[in-house]
């Protein structure tokens, strides 16, 4: 692997702003100058990292997760440094002539593969645009898909016949690998198009490359309605949500992302302009699934079909959503209408309408216990509060609670007292915002040598201070920091944390140190005498931390000769000690 030239990853920086680098990833929220964001380097409730644009860092006050625009990319895509280097430059038009990695990538391992979807959609869209293609118009302009969504979602036709299968092999391409990521299929020695006379909608992955299609019948001549491609290494549905590329944007903009069954879902809430939406595509929510949710936004609403299939999607929905720190918010439709229905016969301002009353899950779980009761028994009333009172243990929040008891009461006849025993774990008071770090006291020692680091951060005369009075620092992770910051100002002649940052690249211990130091509430600038004071402490620690060391060897020692010495030696460190 090839490193990047220092001058050239500092010129990237300078012309990226980190706040919309993050801004792509996470769902940000503008307080006083910094950007807050829920953290995900750990598990998150809170808006615990915060992102300066001033110095261009970001920072979790819980998990002390910290670095820069290419620490951030490197650690939420998993990837090195220099490939975070090349992608950021990708972002500010930079072009890198340098080797990423020298082991194929899957993507380039399955390029083939992305080529040849590429090439069928490009294909299918060219059929719906041409004469085969009229009555496949009418059919989707007659379910409200205009022409303009036709487009945004590349969505096209194939032909009744073979054609796929004999363009990409006349193309180069192999036939196994054609069969093997379902474009095609194999009869005996017969190959085939799996995908003939359908409308087909591409399925694409989280960068946007179609790795599938699902093909709907138009015009009645097949039983199974939709025909969907077979899974595949490229395209596995519980490692994928359809418009995950589109959504990112607009689940930012709107701090808010919905969640839907089906892919004409999603396209159906697009042609009423709510755009902030991702479609699990049919399958149950995987654990996969619920972390690129969380990444999406925090406010997740789940708005699965109304019916009993969807009732029971939403509720493991919830469950693979609270492991991951997620409480999202309930949409049940009426009539048992999926999303798509639902805005046929019912119109925007309706769906809206659920929008803005969206369940707590609480209530969605409570709402389903009701559902299911008898009130008109006694028994079946000491049943559901006995149900209920099981999801009322489950609230943390004093408010919550009270409200969520008041209405039990009020519906079940029932006193809040006699539902209040009947729970086990009654919150004591409302949740706290944000999680802080604890911070250990320290001793004057530790502080001489974390104000001396923190000056020479911001300073040149610190720096010229510690080369010539400083032999090292006891705490060896500053001592480390210490020795970069030399040899960064004895190559550039200047420091700042901002470039000193990347200077360090991937040392992530160094870089979260660095900025937990610079982080440090004191003056940004002091005199000299300051500096030479914490020098004198730091020097006064080192000779206590040698006599301790001596102390430890003489009582060990057998040898008498030996041991005189090593008491001289303790003599005179006592001695200068004193001074």
């Amino acid at each position: 692997m090839e490193k990047v030239p220092y001058d050239l990853i500092i010129e990237i920086q300078h012309k990226v702003n980190i706040v919309d680098v993050i801004g792509e990833y996470l769902p940000l929220e503008q307080k006083g100058k910094n950007y807050f964001a829920i953290c995900p380097f750990h598990d998150d409730h809170n808006p615990s990292m915060s992102i300066s644009p001033e110095k261009q860092i970001y920072t979790c006050f819980v998990c002390g997760a910290s670095g820069n625009v290419f620490n951030f990319v490197m650690n939420y895509e998993k990837i090195n440094f220099v490939q975070a280097v090349y992608k950021v430059a990708q972002k500010v038009g930079i072009n890198l002539n340098y080797k990423v990695d020298e082991s194929p990538s899957k993507e380039n391992k399955y390029n083939n593969y992305y080529k040849m979807f590429d090439i069928a959609n490009k294909f299918y869209q060219n059929n719906i645009k041409s004469v085969y293609g009229k009555k496949a118009i009418q059919y989707l302009n007659g379910r409200n898909i205009n022409n303009d969504i036709i487009k945004e979602f590349e969505i096209g036709l194939s032909l009744n016949d073979n054609s796929i299968n004999k363009l990409l092999i006349s193309k180069g391409f192999d036939v196994n690998e054609l069969i093997d990521i379902g474009l095609c299929g194999k009869k005996d020695k017969y190959v085939y198009d799996v995908f003939r006379n359908r409308i087909m909608f591409p399925l694409y992955n989280l960068d946007g490359k179609v790795i599938g299609f699902s093909g709907r019948i138009y015009n009645d001549e097949d039983d199974s309605k939709y025909v969907n491609s077979k899974e595949s290494v490229i395209f596995k549905k519980g490692s994928l949500l359809y418009n995950y590329h589109k959504a990112l944007d607009y689940a930012s903009k709107s701090h808010q992302i919905i969640v839907v069954e089906g892919f004409m879902d999603v396209i159906r809430l697009y042609t009423v302009g709510i755009k902030n939406v991702v479609a699990t595509m049919g399958t149950a929510i995987t654990k996969e699934h619920a972390n690129l949710i969380k990444r999406l936004s925090k406010n997740v609403i789940l708005c699965f079909d109304g019916d009993k299939a969807g009732e029971k999607a939403s509720l493991s929905a919830l469950e693979a959503l609270e492991k991951v720190g997620i409480n999202p918010k309930i949409i049940r439709l009426e009539d048992d209408l999926d999303p798509d229905e639902y805005i046929i016969k019912k119109g925007k301002d309706a769906f809206e309408a659920h929008l803005k009353s969206a369940m707590l899950p609480i209530m969605f779980k409570i709402d389903i216990n009701k559902a299911n009761a008898n009130f008109n028994d006694f028994n079946g009333i000491s049943d559901y509060l006995k149900s209920v009172s099981q999801e009322l243990e489950k609230i943390e929040d004093k408010v919550v609670y009270e409200l969520m008891v008041k209405k039990i009461s009020k519906e079940t006849g029932v006193d809040v007292e006699t539902i209040n025993n009947m729970v086990s774990n009654i919150p004591k008071k409302s949740l706290k915002i944000i999680d802080k770090r604890v911070i250990n006291p320290k001793d004057k020692y530790v502080k001489a040598e974390e104000y001396l680091v923190y000056y020479m951060l911001k300073d040149p005369n610190a720096i010229l201070l510690y080369q010539n009075n400083v032999s090292y620092l006891l705490n060896k992770k500053l001592s480390r920091i210490a020795m970069e910051i030399l040899e960064f100002y004895e190559k550039y002649k200047y420091i700042n944390v901002t470039d000193f940052v990347c200077f360090l690249e991937d040392k992530t211990d160094l870089i979260n140190e660095t900025l937990r130091i610079d982080d440090l509430d004191l003056p940004t600038k002091v005199d000299d005498e300051v500096i030479k004071d914490y020098i004198k402490t730091i020097d006064d620690g080192l000779v206590k931390q040698e006599i301790k060391k001596l102390k430890l060897k003489i009582k060990e020692e057998t040898d008498i000769a030996k041991k005189v010495i090593l008491l001289e030696k303790l003599t005179n460190l006592k001695k200068k000690e004193c001074k």
